[in-house]
């Protein structure tokens, strides 16, 4: 009989030869055909036809889409080829050869895109065209329910978005809290260095249950199927940008465009494992939903981000990485006692236990910010404190007692007026009348 170590021993030389010639093919593909679109944007087609044409036709979201597609190719080429150069230049310095080189070599170059490769070798040999035909075929039974239909004005277009935001904040939020889903999204929070690649990474049966929540929320809100479209092909190409490295593009802010729309920085903190950084940035384009909902959290310097999920876990471990989290959950399931730790073992937020909620997100999330307060203010924090600002002065003003004969004004002290800086002073003089 086989023993466990060794069988482990065997699955992962399996893992590392697959890996090896998905790498060398998916490169290969990668670049040939980057190549043959530059070569044909001279001729007028290639990547620059795939921004011209569609002007032509007004058709300008298709235009924009390809300006992200284009920018995504080129920033992925860009940190693979440059991560492996870099990696030979800095085993060259080293004096060993042969298979040791190799050796180091190759598991580096595993840490960072094994798990990647290998996860969309899956997504291509499943039949992913199945999430389509389901959401095209059940679309109309539900359109069936619709409350309403809108049209393809320009205001329905923003209703759409933001519909479809919101729909996007739903499933992610809930992929964080409800640990059955969470088996299925935590290969994607798996990788301890952030990456375009890392976008590749979803369990495959993920996608059936985010075509749901879309298919229900779009159709009973009576999105227009070629709004669906044009909306998926935005998001989805903005979806792989935000995951951009930092060796690519160090500064992930966007500058002013951080205030606007969800940037690399905001998702390099939805990735981090960091307490501040849990369960925060479900957004992939705008922030409104997270700005709402009080789950839009900015990068800090202070904390510097930490990727990867909490449990230990060897990355290049990708049967573990991919599979882990269900098997864990299983155990868990099996072990509990009761029918209902057992379902809620399904449905509570990872990290939850029947006698103690001490290591799920939010709980380790509020205790670091009762430690750290300053470091958890949101811009949504910001605005109503300003909002208010103006109504709490006219407060301070009703609480003082006018003292003419002294020529003071006396401001009431409370135990509030400790804190805020509009009620420091307790005495000043008053202009004179």
């Amino acid at each position: 009989m086989i023993s466990s170590k060794k069988l482990n021993k065997n699955i992962a030389i399996i893992e590392n030869v697959i890996f090896v010639a998905a790498f060398a093919f998916i490169m290969y593909k990668m670049l040939s055909t980057y190549g043959l679109y530059i070569y044909q944007s001279i001729k007028g087609k290639g990547y620059l036809g795939a921004i011209v044409d569609p002007l032509y036709k007004h058709q300008y979201y298709l235009s924009a889409v390809s300006v992200i597609i284009i920018l995504n190719a080129t920033f992925l080429l860009w940190e693979i080829l440059s991560f492996i150069v870099k990696l030979l230049k800095e085993e060259k310095a080293i004096s060993s050869r042969g298979y040791p080189k190799f050796k180091s070599i190759f598991k580096q170059v595993a840490v960072y895109y094994k798990s990647s490769f290998l996860a969309l070798l899956i997504h291509e040999l499943l039949p992913k065209l199945v999430l389509l035909q389901w959401l095209w075929i059940l679309m109309p039974h539900f359109q069936k329910l619709q409350l309403f239909t809108v049209d393809l004005s320009w205001y329905s277009w923003i209703y759409g978005y933001l519909l479809w935001e919101l729909s996007s904040w739903l499933f992610h939020f809930s992929s964080h809290r409800v640990r059955f889903l969470w088996c299925l999204h935590s290969p994607h929070h798996a990788p301890t260095e952030l990456n375009m690649t890392v976008n590749w990474i979803h369990f495959f049966a993920e996608g059936y249950y985010s075509t749901f929540v879309f298919l229900v929320i779009f159709t009973l809100f009576g999105i227009n199927p070629i709004m669906v479209i044009a909306i998926v092909s935005i998001d989805s190409a903005w979806g792989i940008f935000i995951h951009v490295s930092e060796r690519a593009l160090r500064d992930g802010r966007l500058g002013v465009l951080r205030h606007l729309i969800i940037t690399p920085s905001h998702h390099r903190v939805h990735h981090a494992k960091n307490p501040l950084y849990l369960d925060t940035n479900f957004a992939n384009v705008l922030p409104v939903w997270d700005w709402v909902m009080g789950t839009l959290q900015p990068i800090r310097e202070e904390v510097k981000t930490e990727y990867g999920i909490s449990r230990e876990l060897d990355v290049t471990d990708f049967s573990d990485l991919y599979f882990g989290e269900l098997l864990l959950l299983f155990r868990d399931v099996k072990n509990v006692a009761g029918l209902k730790n057992k379902v809620l073992y399904i449905l509570m937020p990872p990290g939850w236990h029947p006698e103690s909620k001490a290591n799920t997100a939010a709980v380790l999330r509020q205790q670091f910010l009762q430690l750290n307060p300053s470091l958890g203010i949101t811009s949504k924090q910001k605005f109503f404190i300003t909002l208010r600002a103006p109504f709490r002065r006219y407060k301070l003003e009703a609480e003082a007692v006018d003292l003419p004969e002294q020529g003071i004004i006396e401001v009431k002290k409370g135990p509030a007026n400790n804190k805020h800086p509009l009620l420091k002073t307790e005495t000043k003089k008053a202009f004179p009348l």
